[in-house]
């Protein structure tokens, strides 16, 4: 518990945001006219999931794959009590895991939560659909859906919507 703190406070120094939650801020969403509702801190800056993670399940824990530098541009969602929701979030979606360095990290639907370190704001969603550090990162809704379903749902009915920009 202290090294999860520890932790949370030397992200808060070096980045200048608290990535972390507490009781006092929980998990919970945000609307986007584009994306539609998507989960949020409790501060309401957008968290992300991150496709080369392995989602968890009742037969298997969640795994996280960003280690490293990639942790510089996209913090976990840390926290040192168990999560909590208000709104729209689904409580028996929320879990946690232990990272490789010992912190706990919040998952939604068994996926790993993350920051954007460049959604300087809370309404920013700058890391949605974007592919860095090997693999796509997006949002996810309070229904515990990545935000690509619906790309998969075009690509499978012929549509590739992104390819449109």
């Amino acid at each position: 518990m202290r090294k999860a703190a520890l932790a949370v406070a030397i992200m808060t120094i070096t980045t200048g945001t608290a990535w972390a939650q507490t009781a006092t801020a929980p998990v919970t969403t945000a609307t986007d006219p584009e994306e539609g509702e998507y989960v949020v801190s409790g501060s309401g800056f957008a968290l992300y999931t991150f496709k080369a993670d392995v989602r968890g399940s009742a037969n298997a824990p969640a795994r996280s794959a960003c280690e490293g530098e990639c942790l510089d541009a996209w913090p976990p969602l840390l926290v040192s009590e168990p999560p909590v929701g208000d709104g729209n979030i689904r409580a028996e979606l929320l879990g946690t895991i232990v990272r490789s360095d010992g912190t706990t990290q919040v998952t939604y639907n068994g996926w790993p939560l993350y920051f954007y370190a460049e959604d300087t704001q809370p309404s920013d969603i700058k890391g949605n659909d974007i592919e860095e550090f090997g693999e796509d990162w997006y949002l996810i809704g309070p229904n515990g859906n990545r935000s690509d379903r619906d790309d998969e749902n075009a690509r499978r009915n012929g549509r590739d919507d992104r390819d449109e920009d």
